[in-house]
């Protein structure tokens, strides 16, 4: 499979560099797109957009599914991601439209391993905005943060194996699949399906 060189890496170069290591991200920018650490004004945006892409999400993003279902549970879910974030736990980023000032997605950073290090990386988007390239170029911008600022040395992702969608974003972003995982994911009617591991290393990043 071909690996392709990540040309988004170069953007929000300047950014990332202006926090010291380890540090929370500064807000990451690309065409007319925002990426930043969810806060808690992002409340009723982020209801709205589980509502819409409820069935499409249901299945691979169980846990915010489920969590976020009206604005007092939204309220508490992010207030859960913002203390994650801050022990380096656990990311959330939300992709936000600079001109229609909504939240067209999310990017997770999860399952963190510092003794590697590396951590899990997830994502996905409105399904108004699906197949614009925008997951692909706010993942680059994420990866960027990882191996810059957070100094990991690997990402990975999970995805199904008829997740076209979302192989194609990390394929695209010079991800490698590195095997198939048999029956390692159980779908939200509890059935058991085998996904496709991928990996991207920081010296094969650029």
């Amino acid at each position: 499979m071909r690996i392709f060189r990540n040309k988004y890496f170069a953007k929000g170069l300047e950014q990332t560099a202006k926090s010291t290591p380890g540090s929370l991200p500064p807000d990451l920018t690309f065409d007319n797109y925002k990426i930043r650490l969810i806060r808690p004004e992002d409340t009723i945006q982020l209801l709205e957009l589980v509502n819409t892409n409820r069935t499409r999400i249901s299945n691979y993003f169980q846990k915010t599914s489920k969590a976020v279902y009206d604005k007092n549970s939204a309220k508490a879910w992010i207030k859960d991601r913002i203390i994650s974030a801050n022990k380096k736990e656990h990311y959330c980023f939300i992709i936000e439209d600079t001109f229609e000032h909504k939240l067209s997605g999310v990017v997770f950073l999860k399952n963190f391993d510092w003794a590697i290090p590396k951590c899990e990386i997830g994502y996905f988007i409105d399904k108004n905005k699906e197949g614009k390239g925008i997951t692909t170029k706010a993942t680059a911008e994420i990866i960027k943060f990882c191996f810059d600022n957070l100094k990991l040395n690997k990402l990975f992702l999970r995805a199904a194996i008829d997740n076209f969608s979302s192989k194609k974003v990390a394929e695209k972003n010079g991800f490698l699949p590195e095997g198939i995982l048999r029956n390692d994911f159980k779908t939200e009617k509890g059935i058991l399906i085998d996904v496709v591991y991928y990996g991207l290393l920081r010296i094969l990043s650029k």
